[in-house]
């Protein structure tokens, strides 16, 4: 189902574009050095002597058998996601029971240990703002769903992580997916 993993992106969309540009610092002569050879040594590793330079992300979902929605698939494009450019997210997941108003969704973005974001969600209201394809009420069925994000050109170095919980009208678990997403890496 979407609705955990399209919450993800937004909130970290919604966190990024929030917070302060990344922080400047240089590094003396030993230290850059040092950094100079461990990412030599870092391109090392692996059976073609490459290694991805790229953005990495990936997911997990943290629910259980019995939550009301499950995550089957989720792909991104594009892939690695990358500041600054529109990001569609593609999933496929089914409602194992209804899902309507007041359904909501405890989302945690954070940096390190730092929290950026802890916000919650209102599901239903966030579906109709979207203008997604899915609405509530959202029977038990199966679904594949397309959702694009703006990200934000400002997005820091960094990994982050989002912790995103969903619970259902009935205050019930209804899905659980955490999203690590590294932009420490810079993309070419």
């Amino acid at each position: 189902m979407l609705l955990p993993a399209a919450l993800t992106f937004l909130a970290l969309s919604t966190a990024l574009s929030v917070s302060a540009a990344p922080a400047q610092f240089t590094l003396d002569n030993p230290g850059q050095t040092a950094l100079n050879w461990g990412a030599g040594a870092l391109s090392k590793i692996g059976d073609d002597g490459r290694a991805d330079t790229n953005t990495i992300w990936s997911w997990y979902d943290c629910g259980e058998p019995t939550d009301a929605l499950t995550i089957k698939s989720l792909k991104l494009s594009p892939d690695p996601p990358k500041p600054g450019h529109n990001l569609t997210i593609y999933a496929t997941g089914s409602a194992n029971k209804l899902i309507s108003d007041g359904t909501y969704a405890d989302v945690v973005v954070k940096l390190g240990l730092i929290k950026l974001l802890t916000k919650r969600f209102d599901v239903c209201e966030e579906l109709a703002g979207a203008n997604a394809t899915l609405q509530c009420p959202i029977t038990p069925d199966e679904y594949e769903i397309v959702q694009t994000v703006e990200l934000p050109v400002e997005i820091p170095r960094a990994k982050f992580v989002v912790d995103a919980k969903v619970f259902t009208q009935n205050d019930e678990p209804a899905a659980c997916v955490n999203l690590m997403i590294n932009f420490l890496v810079p993309d070419k």
